[in-house]
């Protein structure tokens, strides 16, 4: 696997406006990491491509285009109005970064749409907060996800500000007609993956996420007060106490 400098990833984001949490991003770099892993399960030689929906000045989508820039994937940019300076940013970090300048709700429309079925390694879902159109992004990335992929929802749980987006995601979630299921939740964002991945990323969650994330500085207390069949995920939050909170949930 080609290493990478988690460190300076989270440097460079550190330095671009924008609103994504540090936790968040060293939370994306530890799974982006793990997550790559399982391509060599299919023998591929490099993971699928990165998506992020909603870009503002590129602050989420740098930790991406590093991942990119290493790995050799692709990064494609889905927003109607992309500015020049955020391409500036993007393209200095990574050759692979693809721009799609058109609203969300119209990618399953789209030729990158029917290219990258089944094939999107980690989508990023930052676009318009609207019910309706977090329901659209949901599906659309889950058409779009890999067996092993992973879709990232921002402000969930941001109820202060967007109730919406909790309740849509549970919608789409419980609708009956969806493949994926959310592994860990924290910093305002939900992890969803399919399925079939779910023991992988509830394991690493379990077992890895801490150790790693404690490796690049951060120190997080895991979560986990109830199992369900129908929600059983981990979340990630400050420090508290101890490392884990939730006794036998957690073990």
């Amino acid at each position: 696997m080609n290493d990478i400098d988690l460190a300076r990833v989270l440097d460079m984001q550190r330095n671009i406006p924008g609103y994504m949490a540090e936790a968040s991003a060293a939370v994306w770099c530890v799974l982006l990491r793990a997550q790559h892993e399982t391509w060599a399960w299919k023998g591929r030689s490099t993971s699928g491509d990165y998506l992020e929906i909603g870009v503002f000045h590129g602050k989420s989508a740098s930790v991406l285009a590093n991942f990119s820039n290493v790995y050799g994937n692709a990064l494609a940019i889905v927003d109607p109005q992309i500015l020049p300076k955020t391409k500036q940013t993007l393209d200095a970090i990574s050759p692979h970064v693809k721009y799609f300048e058109l609203r969300s709700e119209e990618l399953q429309a789209s030729d990158f749409y029917v290219k990258n079925r089944r094939q999107i390694a980690f989508a990023h879902i930052d676009g318009l907060h609207r019910f309706s159109v977090v329901i659209s992004d949901l599906q659309a990335c889950e058409g779009l996800l890999a067996d092993f992929g992973i879709i990232a929802v921002d402000d969930f749980h941001s109820d202060g500000l967007y109730p919406q987006i909790s309740a849509a995601v549970y919608k789409y979630l419980f609708s009956g007609l969806s493949d994926l299921c959310i592994f860990l939740v924290g910093f305002n964002k939900a992890y969803l993956c399919r399925n079939c991945a779910k023991k992988y990323f509830m394991q690493f969650s379990r077992t890895q996420l801490l150790p790693e994330l404690e490796s690049l500085g951060q120190k997080f207390t895991l979560a986990k007060t109830d199992r369900n069949d129908a929600f059983d995920a981990f979340a990630i939050t400050s420090f508290f106490e101890n490392r884990h909170y939730g006794g036998e949930h957690t073990s």
